[in-house]
């Protein structure tokens, strides 16, 4: 999904520096922190799937820090309220809201705004299922990329 969000947002005009471009690459949060940091990144998108000891529960939610942060935790719970919205306008996800916590590495060492958008729940089968379909795919990236534009434009 964030290799189609890339392309979707250099389709909109948006330079994309990705921190990692494939799967079991050896680099800490606080290294993905660093990456966004050194960019001057307008805006850094952690990219989920989420998952619950409870089959049943479904949706969408994003993650910010909360108003103790020291870093950009103004513009990042903007950042997160405006890309959940979306998110869910584009794929008909439940909308979960916006979880606010100071316990995520990637978050607490992010000093440009910082989301974390979990896509839905692995641990729901039909979810699972759903977000693995190329079709609700297009949807997923389009809410992302959207959540971009609300935020930035």
């Amino acid at each position: 999904v964030a290799k189609k969000v890339k392309k979707e947002l250099v389709a909109r005009g948006y330079k994309v520096v990705m921190v990692r471009t494939k799967h079991n690459v050896n680099i800490s949060n606080v290294e993905r922190a660093k990456v966004a940091n050194a960019a001057k990144a307008d805006a850094f998108i952690r990219i989920h799937a989420n998952s619950s000891e409870s089959t049943s529960v479904s949706g969408a939610l994003s993650i910010a820090p909360t108003g103790n942060n020291k870093y950009m935790r103004k513009a990042s719970q903007k950042f997160s309220k405006k890309m959940i919205r979306k998110y869910c306008a584009a794929t008909g996800a439940k909308n979960r809201g916006v979880m606010y916590t100071d316990t995520m590495t990637g978050i607490n060492w992010c000093k440009v705004p910082v989301t974390i958008i979990e896509m839905g729940f692995m641990s729901n089968r039909a979810e699972d299922l759903k977000m693995a379909s190329a079709s609700y795919q297009k949807k997923m990236v389009k809410g992302i990329a959207d959540g971009v534009d609300a935020f930035l434009k």
